[in-house]
């Protein structure tokens, strides 16, 4: 179970992006004082501990609603974990940046940002909703699922809060091109993880045997 977590914790690491995501909350937060960053900071982690603890109590119940198997969740779940480590590996830096509409005077309130774009999608985004579904869909009872899961995502949420903190020295220490590699090589990781969980998604379907 320990190995299982550690493997779980790498997953949602790399997925939540931590150090990624410094250039965007940089951006959006430019021209806020000291004070207000801290409480779009907290706003942020907290807007996404929420939603992401939703997906946690509902994700089994949702499969279930919907009649979707764990082999056909691990097999999409590994396909847009691949388009994303695709992403992280080709993307030039600094690519992915905040919606065009972020300089609007309405998306610079304090409160809009810390849920948009800074919660929900560049903390809790679609990558890490599928982390949630993947390991709900596993064969292991929904307790033990629900446990690791807010084990690591709680580890995760304490390193964006602590990165978000300390931005604007992590800029000034990595600059673009050390996060710009910092990203590839996480990618590459992802890739990797991308292609076990459709490998076992073929296995739960019966269309490969498992070794």
């Amino acid at each position: 179970m320990l190995s299982d977590f550690f493997t779980l914790l790498v997953t949602v690491l790399i997925v939540m992006d931590p150090v990624g995501i410094v250039p965007q909350y940089l951006s959006v937060t430019s021209l806020m004082p000291e004070n207000v960053k801290r409480f779009v900071i907290r706003r942020a982690v907290c807007i996404a501990a929420v939603v992401l603890a939703v997906f946690i109590a509902l994700g089994r119940l949702l499969l279930v609603f919907f009649g979707i198997s764990p082999g056909a969740f691990y097999i999409s779940g590994g396909i847009l974990f691949f388009l994303i480590a695709f992403e992280m590996i080709y993307s030039k830096p600094r690519s992915r940046q905040v919606p065009e509409t972020a300089g609007n005077t309405e998306e610079t309130d304090p409160s809009y940002a810390a849920l948009f774009p800074l919660a929900v999608p560049l903390i809790a985004g679609p990558g890490l909703i599928t982390t949630i579904m993947v390991q709900t869909a596993s064969s292991r009872p929904w307790g033990e699922s629900a446990l690791m899961l807010a084990g690591a995502i709680c580890i995760g949420l304490v390193c964006v809060y602590i990165s978000l903190r300390a931005a604007t020295l992590l800029f000034r220490l990595l600059r673009t091109t050390g996060m710009f590699v910092l990203e590839k090589i996480m990618g590459l990781i992802l890739s990797g993880m991308a292609v076990q969980l459709i490998y076992d998604g073929l296995v739960k379907l019966n269309i490969f045997g498992g070794v």
